[in-house]
């Protein structure tokens, strides 16, 4: 009997799809510029700084332009390089977010990069050896990230995506997630008319509706009682404290734009 076991295991399949991506972006948008380009569970995105945001028709063109790569079978090869040639490649490349990630590399650590026709990334691999392993992936939705995770930095554009070993295994993903998004508690809260959200109160702050607040009372007074049962006691805290704790915390940094102030 055969072997059915894939060659490459699903982390390097959606590694080299990320790589994939932002050869297609560079193709499409030669002033965009490329950052990092992680495995995620169930895929991977990939950051890139450009002038001008990408819409969602974008995706369509850029998961086109993947396929056309992949079809050409392009090998994929990797190559050490010296430090300072990395660095000079890179300037004349026009990335200078790959020299800030050289520059955090340990001086014994090697420096690889991963060649496919005329893109070349910097990256430790491993990855598939030719593109035309890369046949079952779709790109999902964008959104925006600070380099580093530092709001200090340049905003980047996220592209979020997903690659398997089959066509079947991508169309039972995705069909997972439309019906997780059928069960979305936002889109049910509306539906159902159990609460809402709005700007003028703030950011995540519900707004219960009658339905909505019987249902809660019934879930808190089970949680109460099931405590209770097992010997538990209750505190309670005040809602609203002083700044030096929202610090400590950690909230500050995330919500300050969004804090009313006294």
């Amino acid at each position: 009997m055969g072997n059915d076991k894939p060659k490459f295991d699903l982390e390097t399949i959606r590694h080299s799809t990320a790589h994939l991506m932002a050869q297609a972006v560079k193709q499409l948008y030669p002033d965009a510029q490329v950052t990092i380009g992680p495995v995620i569970e169930d895929g991977f995105y990939y950051d890139f700084y450009h002038e001008s945001p990408f819409v969602p028709e974008d995706l369509e063109k850029i998961e086109q332009r993947m396929k056309d790569i992949s079809s050409k079978n392009l090998n994929i090869a990797r190559k050490e390089l010296p430090r300072d040639e990395a660095l000079k490649m890179f300037d004349e490349m026009g990335e200078p977010f790959k020299r800030e990630i050289i520059d955090d590399i340990e001086s014994d650590e090697p420096i690889s990069v991963y060649s496919q026709g005329e893109f070349t990334d910097l990256c430790r691999g491993p990855h598939v050896e030719n593109t035309k392993v890369l046949k079952s992936f779709k790109l999902l939705n964008l959104s925006a990230a600070y380099w580093r995770g530092d709001e200090r930095n340049k905003v980047l554009q996220r592209i979020y995506g997903t690659a398997w070993h089959t066509d079947k295994e991508l169309r039972v993903y995705l069909k997972r997630l439309e019906e997780a998004k059928k069960r979305d508690h936002r889109k049910l809260g509306k539906e159902l008319d159990l609460f809402s959200v709005t700007d003028e109160v703030g950011p995540g702050l519900i707004l219960w509706h009658p339905k909505g607040s019987r249902i809660r009372c019934l879930m808190e007074d089970f949680w109460k009682e099931e405590h209770f049962k097992n010997g538990y006691e209750m505190v309670h805290s005040p809602h609203a404290a002083k700044v030096d704790m929202w610090k400590t915390s950690g909230h500050m940094d995330f919500y300050k734009d969004n804090i009313f102030s006294p």
